[in-house]
């Protein structure tokens, strides 16, 4: 049996996900999304559908970005594969390059129910789809608008990314990781993709495969990028089988 469970980032949803579940489901992979709730959609946590005593059972966990953080405990804690996109342990660089990332994140904080909120979110959803374009006028109200419910989780949600230190709760060092880096990502530091990849040697039984994109920003949005990824857990898969 072959199920993922994907959970997206800071001021994400889980609409974002819907070319990666026809791909998957078009190769029988039962697929679930985990939706944190910050817009108009209701929050959502699944469960696994399939017994973890199952042979050959794989169950992947697929976060992006903060969603590593987010993701409910016991579905990472379960996961037999993670994949981590564009994810990290620690948001904030800690070197030099951490004052102005601090100073960023804190003017972000401060815009949150306020006036501004909108325009700020239109800047980080551009910042986070570049190099590739974003109808933004088009998709202004499923993208921009916040509910009061949601609200609060993207202002706690964004104190847990800049409070992130290490590597997510849960994550069991026997799973097996895929490491998916967007050469073109304006969201992550390359310092923070580097910290990522060494804390996870230093936990995982298993060295993590890495996979740079070059034409993809922080958000994956290419086709053939995604069926990357799924060439790796279909090989993951082929390998179990034998």
């Amino acid at each position: 049996m072959k199920e993922i469970i994907a959970m997206h980032g800071w001021a994400g949803d889980s609409h974002q996900w819907s070319n990666w579940e026809k791909i998957f489901k078009s190769c029988d992979w039962e697929w679930q999304t985990s939706e944190r709730g910050y817009k108009n959609i209701s929050p959502h946590i699944p469960k696994w559908n399939n017994n973890s005593n199952q042979v050959e059972l794989k169950r992947v966990a697929i976060c992006h970005s903060l969603g590593s953080h987010l993701i409910d405990k016991e579905i990472l804690h379960s996961a037999t594969h993670v994949v981590l996109i564009n994810s990290f342990s620690r948001f904030i660089p800690n070197s030099k390059e951490d004052r102005p990332t601090k100073l960023a994140l804190n003017r972000m904080m401060n815009k949150i129910n306020t006036p501004n909120e909108a325009s700020m979110l239109r800047k980080f959803y551009i910042k986070a789809y570049k190099p590739n374009d974003i109808d933004i006028k088009s998709s202004e109200s499923k993208l921009i608008h916040i509910s009061d419910s949601g609200r609060l989780k993207l202002k706690n949600d964004l104190k847990l990314l800049m409070n992130s230190d290490s590597l997510p709760i849960g994550l069991k060092n026997s799973a097996k990781v895929l490491i998916v880096n967007s050469q073109q990502d304006y969201i992550l530091s390359n310092q923070t993709k580097a910290q990522l990849a060494e804390d996870l040697k230093n936990h995982l039984e298993t060295i993590p495969k890495i996979i740079n994109l070059q034409d993809d920003g922080h958000f994956i949005t290419k086709i053939k990028n995604i069926k990357k990824v799924k060439h790796w857990l279909e090989f993951e898969h082929a390998k179990n089988m034998v």
